[in-house]
């Protein structure tokens, strides 16, 4: 009996492994691109431009202080921009976890709504190409994500700029460009990141001690093409060293929602069961007949 209650709690185990495996990078269909990633630092006046061409690549990667394999990724990020290759990362730690002080609401809402939650590591480039883990699709991260970074993502001529007044925290932006990259009823929206170049924890249990790019507050600056708001910048964990960030995202219109047939169920879920269903079902039963054969 006992047997059969391992074998069976096997099986349930492996059946709930996330779908999503490392290694393997997947294009978001569901949700828009982001671009932008113009960079100021917040405790000097000052402007930025650049042609949309010229702007880097977003990159968001999803850590925790205390993810060992993470580590493995930062380092692929970094050797990726060492090789001159055009990248900005955005690191979102864990919010509400207990060994990592950085966590911020708006940075977990945001992996919960665009990209179905956050997995340490995760890395996404320009919100549109999502790659799980420190396993490489190819045959290093580094090459892996030096690909993913110089996806064209067709954006045309324009021109992404923004100014920064440190007097008086007023913040500034402006996007020129061609409107046919727009979707049909969707539209862009524009964001100011704040990040912290470096935060010092030597807590963590993953051996590093300065942890770079640190999100600390998200603005949404609504979806006009130009304008002005005063920021209330957040406190950096130690240093002097806040950094600014436009971002620019395309938001896409919400799907049309799928038939119901006349019982209620959705088309895919009328008939029978899910193979993954039945295959575990299987399992668990030709499991339970093996063991009892040799009970017998």
């Amino acid at each position: 009996m006992r047997s059969r209650v391992i074998l069976i709690a096997l099986v349930l185990g492996l059946a709930s492994i996330p779908s999503a495996q490392g290694g393997t990078a997947e294009k978001l269909e569901d949700v828009g691109f982001t671009f932008g990633g113009l960079t100021l630092d917040a405790n000097t006046t000052g402007n930025a431009t650049s042609s949309l061409a010229d702007l880097p690549a977003v990159v968001e990667y999803y850590t925790a202080t205390w993810c060992a394999n993470c580590v493995y990724v930062e380092h692929a990020l970094d050797d990726v921009e060492n090789n001159s290759v055009n990248i900005q990362q955005f690191h979102f730690h864990r919010d509400q976890d207990s060994e990592d002080p950085w966590g911020t609401a708006e940075g977990e809402a945001r992996w919960d709504d665009r990209y179905d939650g956050g997995v340490a590591p995760t890395v996404v480039f320009n919100g549109s190409m999502k790659q799980i883990g420190s396993v490489a699709e190819g045959d290093s991260l580094e090459e892996d994500y030096t690909a993913l970074a110089a996806m064209d993502l067709e954006l045309g001529a324009g021109v992404s700029s923004m100014g920064w007044n440190n007097d008086s925290g007023v913040f500034t932006w402006n996007l020129q460009y061609d409107e046919s990259i727009i979707p049909e009823d969707g539209e862009l929206v524009h964001m100011l990141w704040v990040t912290e170049r470096f935060a010092y924890f030597p807590e963590g249990s993953n051996g590093v001690e300065n942890y770079p790019h640190v999100i600390k507050a998200l603005f949404l600056l609504g979806n006009n093409s130009s304008g002005a708001m005063v920021i209330d910048l957040p406190e950096a964990h130690d240093g002097n060293d806040l950094q600014l960030h436009l971002i620019h995202e395309m938001v896409l219109p919400e799907p049309e929602p799928e038939p119901e047939v006349s019982d209620g169920l959705k088309p895919e879920q009328d008939g029978l069961p899910a193979l993954g269903f039945l295959a575990i079902i299987s399992a668990i039963g030709m499991a339970a007949i093996t063991v009892q054969r040799k009970q017998q």
